[in-house]
């Protein structure tokens, strides 16, 4: 049998008019953002409770294989039942009630508010809200969203299938009375597979049957998505053949806990052309982001997806472009394979690190066709103050060309060897390394650089209320160190920040090395001296961000009574402030390793966050 539904958005793009309303647009990305909020709220929970994986459900639908195509935005959530009664049985969640943050929340107005409005509920559907949670919406929630001409508002589609038919049926029983309360506001129509579609004051309207539900903004929405469950012939297409969808779908693949979709084609088109502005106006953001900005412009969509298993897990975000094939222009951004970023040294309790891979030379030489004019002035300013630091050596055409593409930033433990005391604030070991791509020269212009912000330091060390350093220098593995030491080792009580410094610096290689602590830049050289031991993926990486939870809750631990002071001169108690701060040392060793990257992946792009669970 033949249907044909008239459905107010189609794949022409004709209709999409109401994207170039910027109240629209607005609206939609606020829509967006709070999925995305909500969807890495929620993962921050499942990683401190390690919950395992779920398995797939062999009976849930393809809710965008129902759903009709045209849509500007989609979103999912998938398999919540195990999620939901692994966190219920948890120790974090069972030990929240005695939380002292907790019980004076529920002292207050509004908590005692929620917790009314909680129990009218449950004694109102006959179920607590774990089991609400977990047989209502625990399978499957799928959302699309469709643009209108002339409405900033989009069109919606939400398609619910839960783990059973037995919650459902019970929610179904305590709506009959109320539905029959509101029957002269209530229309009935029948959709295909004699399902009864249900309409409340011509807003909202609802099909349901057994274990799933489709509720609609309008009527055509849920009669066309009927009409692809039924397997029933029409002229429309569903979402999964909207082109975009599908690279989508190829490159993020199947099994996500969650994911949401955006149609870049629509709001490029909406936007007259492109989604964020060819030139950024902040030179920062453009050094750093300004080549995923690029891509938003050229992809015809981008997705975020969310797995989740007993080992890991990953949010990412997937664009449908690569930077190879970008103008010139952006190209500074990508680097090829034999340029991506490089391993990271192995430093005995490291903290951090971080690596940026840039043709810094490539981008700065661009900058007049990256930054908007206003930005410019900004540089001029720099190269004046940097003039100062390093005559006779200008920036672009002498520095820049002697620097490689890769700049790492770590942060390891120190010894405070150089004290006969401990700093106040005892912070970690920090270092520079800086790829070099003309060796010897680059070494001179960062030695000479070295050299120079030391003697400035000392200039001030009488207001910072420290012996000036001097500069000495030692061969550590025939790699000579240059470093500012102290004539007597400084004493007494919570010394200033100031002391955990004792600046360092070397050569080794290809690479110039500069450390606030002659413990780490031994360290440094040692794992640089070794062969490569944890080489990056195979993939081209332009960035790397890696945080190791033991490590940097110990470097906290160091500061505990700082943090809980801090706490208790914003309010709290001290039983609060300690609670808080044993907390975040918890959740901190519950993680092995963060680590956030970006490159080219085999179909796009990927910006890729991964977080590790500690054995």
């Amino acid at each position: 049998m033949q249907h044909d539904v008239s459905i107010e958005t189609s794949n022409d793009f004709s209709g999409y008019n109401a994207l170039s309303d910027r109240r629209y647009f607005q609206s939609l990305h606020e829509l967006l953002g709070e999925f995305t909020m909500r969807a890495r709220l929620f993962a921050v929970s499942l990683a401190a409770c390690l919950w395992p994986l779920a398995a797939q459900s062999a009976d849930m639908l393809d809710a965008a294989a129902i759903m009709p195509g045209g849509a500007v935005a989609f979103a999912e959530v998938d398999q919540l039942e195990r999620w939901l009664q692994t966190a219920q049985d948890s120790e974090f969640i069972k030990a929240l009630p005695d939380n002292p943050q907790v019980k004076a929340f529920y002292k207050t107005p509004q908590g005692q508010q929620a917790d009314a409005g909680r129990r009218i509920l449950e004694a109102q559907i006959g179920m607590d809200l774990w089991t609400l949670g977990k047989k209502v919406f625990g399978g499957r929630i799928s959302a699309a969203f469709y643009p209108v001409a002339g409405r900033k508002e989009p069109d919606a589609l939400i398609i619910l299938q839960a783990p059973d038919a037995t919650a459902l049926n019970i929610l179904r029983e305590k709506a009959e009375p109320f539905l029959a309360l509101a029957k002269d506001r209530t229309e009935t129509t029948t959709g295909a597979g004699d399902i009864v579609i249900r309409g409340f004051d011509k807003k909202l309207f609802l099909a349901d049957k057994d274990n799933w539900l489709v509720l609609g903004s309008t009527r055509s929405l849920v009669e066309q998505a009927l009409i692809f469950k039924a397997g029933q012939g029409t002229d429309s297409k569903p979402l999964t053949q909207d082109a975009p969808f599908a690279a989508m779908q190829k490159q993020t693949g199947q099994g996500h806990l969650a994911r949401a979709y955006l149609n870049a084609e629509m709001v490029k088109q909406a936007q007259g052309g492109r989604v964020s502005p060819a030139k950024l106006d902040n030179g920062g953001v453009s050094l750093f982001n300004g080549g995923v900005n690029e891509l938003l412009n050229h992809t015809s969509f981008a997705a975020l997806t969310l797995g989740l298993n007993d080992e890991r897990l990953a949010l990412a975000l997937h664009v449908g472009a690569k930077g190879s094939a970008l103008p010139a222009t952006y190209q500074p951004y990508f680097p090829t394979k034999a340029q991506a970023v490089d391993a990271l040294p192995e430093v005995p309790g490291l903290i951090a690190a971080w690596t940026l891979n840039r043709d810094f030379a490539g981008w700065y030489q661009k900058r007049e066709e990256l930054l908007q004019e206003q930005a410019l002035p900004e540089f001029d300013k720099f190269e004046s103050g940097l003039a100062n630091l390093l005559p006779n050596r200008d920036f672009g055409s002498d520095i820049l060309p002697a620097i490689g593409r890769n700049l790492t930033v770590v942060a390891a433990p120190q010894s405070f060897q150089h004290l006969d005391a401990k700093p106040g604030v005892q912070l970690p070991g920090f270092g520079l390394i800086v790829d070099l791509a003309k060796p010897e020269e680059g070494a001179e212009i960062m030695q000479l650089l070295f050299q120079t912000l030391t003697s400035i330091a000392n200039l001030n060390a009488g207001q910072q209320g420290r012996q000036p350093w001097l500069l000495s220098s030692e061969t550590h593995k025939g790699v000579q160190i240059h470093f500012g030491k102290y004539s007597q080792k400084p004493k007494g009580e919570r010394l200033p920040i100031i002391f955990n410094f004792m600046p360092a610096a070397a050569r080794v290689g290809n690479r110039f090395v500069l450390c606030s602590s002659i413990d780490l830049c031994r360290q440094l050289i040692d794992g640089y001296s070794q062969p490569a031991g944890r080489l990056a993926d195979n993939s081209t990486l332009d960035s790397r961000i890696e945080v190791r939870g033991e490590p940097l809750a110990k470097a906290l631990e160091a500061n505990q009574e700082l943090l809980e002071a801090r706490s208790v001169q914003e309010g709290k108690s001290p039983e609060q402030a300690k609670v808080e701060v044993t907390t975040l040392f918890k959740l901190l060793r519950a993680i092995d390793s963060l680590r956030i990257t970006s490159g080219e992946a085999t179909e796009g792009y990927e910006v890729r966050v991964e977080a590790k669970w500690a054995k």
